[in-house]
């Protein structure tokens, strides 16, 4: 389990920067622009990917010790303070977006097998307590990150914008 998470993460890095090469070349009212989609846009889709990554990255922080969780801004920083960073400019979300990435890859190569086959417990964002197997919460952030990344995509092609930037076994050797 640990090695297709850290797979994972390593994949969502390297089509998180593939995706960001495509966005820096279009204009900033194309990334804004609000087409209808759940979040609106191509950047405010990408907003909440990294807002996403970044609760989750805080919770899995509280579950065991992980050097790299705890010497990170992003982990120690406010939510909403990260969030609003994100909105100020595209170049921003994208330094973030690699920057959760970069830690997300290091967080993965800290986890411990038997870590991941425990039960956690945490609070979703309406304040209700769950309990879960660790390794499906990290999968299911990955996820999500793939989900969208995927509604993004059909935001380009909408647009006429080429980006062929998904295939997991491209970014894998």
């Amino acid at each position: 389990m640990r090695k297709i998470i850290q797979s994972l993460a390593v994949y969502n890095a390297k089509v998180d920067a593939r995706l960001v090469e495509i966005l820096r070349g279009q204009p900033e009212p194309t990334l804004r622009e609000d087409q209808g989609a759940f979040y609106k846009s191509i950047l405010g889709t990408f907003e909440h990917i990294l807002g996403a990554d970044v609760i989750w990255l805080k919770r899995f922080a509280g579950f065991f010790s992980y050097p790299s969780l705890a010497a990170s801004s992003l982990v120690t920083a406010d939510i909403a303070e990260t969030k609003a960073r994100a909105a100020k400019s595209p170049a921003e979300l994208f330094a973030l977006v690699d920057q959760a990435d970069a830690l997300f890859v290091a967080f993965a190569g800290e986890l411990e097998e038997n870590q991941l086959l425990s039960r956690v417990k945490f609070k979703n964002i309406k304040g209700e307590e769950l309990e879960r197997e660790y390794w499906a919460l990290v999968v299911h952030v990955l996820n999500h990150a793939t989900h969208h990344r995927g509604e993004i995509s059909a935001l380009l092609d909408r647009k006429g914008v080429a980006n062929d930037y998904s295939g997991f076994n491209l970014y894998l050797g």
